[in-house]
């Protein structure tokens, strides 16, 4: 009898293991194979936090039938085998060193520096290698940094996508270069061996002290000073080639926000919403410089046609041109440093924007490059409880948090930056990088600049639907744009037509980079 009362109990118990989806991990019947992905010693540092969790039951003993009936390995999710696939194939990409930035004329308490960078998957020893700096002629022996690692004592690894920063000598550089870095310069970078040619070089004319030069593509480089007094447009107008950008900031009046300055209430469709931004805050800008938004121009205007100019754009479709803009002002002062003392061991995180309803997903690579990923949303769980208590409670690998779009809306299902979904594939090269960063405006008290490499377009604001009652599917999360209603309001006002609110959302692609995911 006992026997019999005691096996119906651990069939119940084993029932409800399986059957509960909200309140415990959701398992597949049969684990997947053993290859499905890559072991965890072979992935990049930054992914390594990234894999999926063991069961929970794991260690339960295996004689036990009731455990053997419930236990199984946690289903991966596709987005999460997709990235580990990624990443191992990313691990088999060869080293690839350049010098990514130069500071040779320093100004007040900065140092000279070299910075090297590894943008491949695999692990570069750098002993036996040489810089030379070649003012014209034949380098001399105090021109030439040999790499050494001293029996430990300097730093000659660079690990994927991490950077080697090179001071000069001193008592506190012991390590660093003796050369001196000056105007009209060409520094080499040059493999071990006597007979090595030079895999990357430097050159460099009259560039102005206080000026860091910043590796922008394979040949060209961008200068900018390391802080600008004064405020972040004072900033743009110190870097130059940012005059379409501020002319946008200015017509929205987002450069008053910049500034921590308020506004008056104007009958401009925008005003209601820059009226709510944050004026109490510094903000970091991701400036989108003018080549970039000229190439907009030309592919709004049409094959045939002249390219617009800012106005013009912003007579056809001011909504998209305010979400970007808005989208591209995060709240506080973050630079790289700061960035990466606030995020610590986290892969990614999200920060407000100056757009009350929108959040920018930012991450490091292992170099600390600042890396802005705009296609990462939180569609909200269907439920009373919220993204942040299902990550919580261990849900984000469950089926019907990923449901590729389902019910969710979204490629990657729900909760996307709460559950760590949002990822930087160095391969894809889906997110925008910072070729020049950590640009301050009053050391900081006024914001920071960082320039990006490219043209974004702002993520859509994922509206939570109404509960749903019976036990009926939930609903698709709603999709808006709260800049283009508003203006579609006010233009029915106004009775006045305009193509850029025909859509429910301001949300448009213009030939950009597709997400990574398809």
């Amino acid at each position: 009898m006992t026997n019999t009362f005691s096996r119906y109990v651990q069939q119940a118990v084993a029932l409800m293991a399986v059957g509960a989806m909200v309140s415990a991990p959701h398992v597949s019947a049969q684990a997947p194979p053993a290859a499905a992905a890559p072991p965890a010693e072979e992935l990049p540092q930054f992914l390594l936090d990234q894999q999926a969790a063991p069961p929970a039951d794991s260690a339960a003993p295996k004689d036990d039938a009731a455990t053997k009936t419930t236990t199984t390995t946690m289903k991966i999710p596709g987005w999460k085998k997709d990235r580990m696939e990624k990443a191992a194939l990313f691990k088999e990409t060869p080293a690839d060193v350049v010098i990514q930035a130069v500071l040779a004329e320093p100004m007040g308490r900065q140092k000279e520096f070299i910075q090297l960078k590894n943008l491949g998957g695999q692990e570069q020893d750098l002993e036996g290698w040489k810089l030379t700096l070649n003012s014209g002629g034949e380098a001399e022996d105090e021109e030439t940094y040999v790499f050494e690692a001293d029996g430990g004592k300097c730093e000659t690894k660079i690990p994927p996508l991490g950077a080697l920063l090179l001071l000069k000598k001193d008592a506190q550089n012991p390590c660093g270069f003796k050369f001196d870095l000056g105007a009209s310069e060409e520094l080499v970078l040059f493999e071990s061996g006597e007979d090595a040619e030079g895999i990357d070089s430097m050159s460099w004319g009259e560039v102005g002290r206080g000026q860091v030069l910043y590796r922008s593509s394979d040949s060209e480089y961008e200068k900018a000073p390391q802080d600008v007094e004064g405020n972040i447009v004072d900033v743009l107008r110190r870097l130059g080639g940012f005059n379409n950008l501020i002319t946008f900031l200015d017509h929205f009046e987002l450069d008053k926000i910049l500034d921590g300055r308020g506004i008056r209430g104007t009958n401009t469709w925008h005003n209601k919403i820059v009226r709510e931004m944050n004026t109490d805050v510094p903000y970091t800008l991701f400036a989108i410089k003018d080549e970039a938004w000229e190439a907009l121009f030309k592919e709004m205007a049409g094959e045939w046609a002249p390219p617009l100019t800012a106005p013009e754009l912003l007579e056809i479709d001011d909504a998209l041109v305010f979400d970007i803009i808005s989208f591209l002002m995060v709240e506080d002062a973050w630079n790289s440093r700061s960035l990466k003392l606030k995020m610590r061991d986290q892969n990614s995180m999200a920060f407000q924007t100056a757009h009350p309803e929108r959040k920018a997903v930012l991450q490091l690579d292992e170099s600390g490059q600042i890396l802005l990923n705009y296609d990462c949303v939180d569609s909200p769980s269907p439920d009373e409880f919220g993204c942040a208590i299902q990550k919580g409670w261990g849900k984000c690998q469950e089926d019907w948090m990923n449901d590729n779009g389902f019910f969710s809306g979204r490629p990657l299902g729900y909760c996307e930056y709460e559950c760590e979904k949002c990822y930087c594939d160095p391969m894809d090269n889906n997110c925008a990088k910072t070729v020049v960063a950590d640009v301050t405006a009053s050391r900081g008290k006024k914001g920071v600049v960082h320039v990006i490499d490219r043209l974004i377009e702002a993520p859509p604001i994922i509206v939570k639907p109404e509960p749903v009652e019976g036990g009926a599917a939930p609903q698709q999360p709603i999709k808006k744009s709260k800049s283009s209603t508003s203006r579609k309001d006010k233009e029915k006002e106004e009775k006045k037509s305009s193509s850029s609110s025909s859509g429910g959302s301001s949300r448009r692609t213009y030939g950009y980079q597709s997400p990574w995911w398809g």
